[in-house]
């Protein structure tokens, strides 16, 4: 989410007479911003719901007896993280987008504007969370699939699994206060509203400094890194498929191995979503810490780009899941589909029996 605040001069205590606008030049980028902000909403909603119950239903289905791995742990993590995304942004999607406009103009009563400044940096931590593991992910499966018989043994346990994501469960909130205190609320002039702005503290050296820390370490940094994995990945796949069309070796440790490739090619499916969706917008954040112009003519028209493409990197992994992994479509199969079918057999099975009862009981009667 990407905040355009009004300006204010700090050094006056009435700043709600003080807000002070820039006129910015209408070009194609700001007359598409204005036409998708009318219908992101709408389609926000639709991915946040969609998301949801996938991402509820991975955590079921891979926190199952017989799913339990390092891996899976991680993935688990991930789709809470991803969760708690996209269930504190379906109501900001609503109000907003549906109700209201994003807009300072707009009289916004004080608790919506309170719960945006909420959703912005618990959107910012839980999106920050899921960047990382999915970080963690990629070095897990890389220690895994390379070292094998060195440091995976001895490094992707369930045990370090659990410590990774109690790390970066507890670290991410610390890195991000320099978000937490920027913003402040203020009401807009007469009309009653309420918008937010710039801390008095927040010069132009602090939010060139924070675009910087979000742009290299929260995105082009973590981006780059995935990438990289992804390419030793897939190197690695490809040698190990040729060393198994050269050895000849028996069905099970053939089916293993098969299953092993394709949940590595799963995990680089996951990881290059991810580096899509979320390297162009710390690149432009990057530049939008050298140049303030920048952020306001090119990063804040794209802000509901970004958002959508997140939320959909969000909603993704459950069709990967599926698509890519044989053992989660059985053991969805064997938690969704099997219950769904026990139960439909109790109900006849039940209805049977009430109805044998009523027929004893009328014969009895006779």
């Amino acid at each position: 989410m990407v905040l355009q605040t009004t300006e204010f001069d700090n050094n006056n205590n009435n700043n709600s007479n003080n807000i002070t606008t820039s006129p910015l030049p209408d070009d194609p980028l700001r007359s598409f911003s204005r036409w998708y902000q009318s219908v992101h909403g709408y389609v926000s909603i639709a991915v946040c719901a969609f998301g949801i119950v996938s991402n509820v239903t991975n955590i079921v289905v891979l926190t199952r007896k017989t799913m339990i791995t390092p891996t899976n742990h991680l993935l688990a993590a991930l789709a809470i993280a991803d969760v708690l995304t996209m269930v504190s942004y379906l109501p900001y999607a609503a109000y907003f987008y549906c109700l209201a406009a994003p807009e300072e103009t707009y009289a916004h009563p004080k608790g919506w504007m309170v719960y945006l400044l909420f959703n912005v940096y618990f959107t910012i931590t839980t999106h920050t969370i899921a960047m990382w593991l999915t970080v963690s992910l990629a070095v897990f499966r890389y220690i895994a699939v390379c070292h094998h018989h060195t440091l995976g043994v001895r490094f992707c346990t369930l045990r370090r699994a659990k410590l990774t994501v109690a790390a970066v469960f507890l670290a991410t909130p610390v890195v991000c206060v320099p978000n937490y205190i920027k913003y402040r609320l203020v009401r807009t002039n007469d009309d009653g509203g309420y918008w937010f702005a710039e801390n008095w503290f927040v010069t132009e050296f602090y939010t060139a400094l924070n675009f910087w820390l979000f742009a290299v370490i929260l995105k082009v940094a973590p981006c780059v890194l995935l990438a990289a994995l992804s390419a030793v990945l897939v190197r690695a796949m490809r040698a190990a498929e040729a060393n198994r069309a050269r050895l000849t070796t028996d069905e099970s440790t053939t089916e293993r191995a098969a299953e092993s490739a394709r949940t590595t090619a799963m995990l680089v499916a996951v990881v290059l979503c991810f580096v899509v969706a979320e390297l162009p917008q710390g690149v432009l954040a990057f530049l939008s810490g050298v140049d303030r112009l920048f952020f306001r003519l090119v990063y804040v028209p794209l802000g509901d780009v970004w958002d959508i493409l997140g939320l959909l990197n969000s909603a993704v992994n459950f069709v990967l899941y599926c698509t890519m992994s044989r053992q989660f479509r059985r053991t969805f199969v064997g938690v969704f589909c099997v219950r769904a079918s026990s139960g439909a057999a109790g109900s006849k099975v039940n209805a049977r029996r009430v109805a044998e009862k009523g027929q004893g009981q009328h014969r009895v009667r006779r």
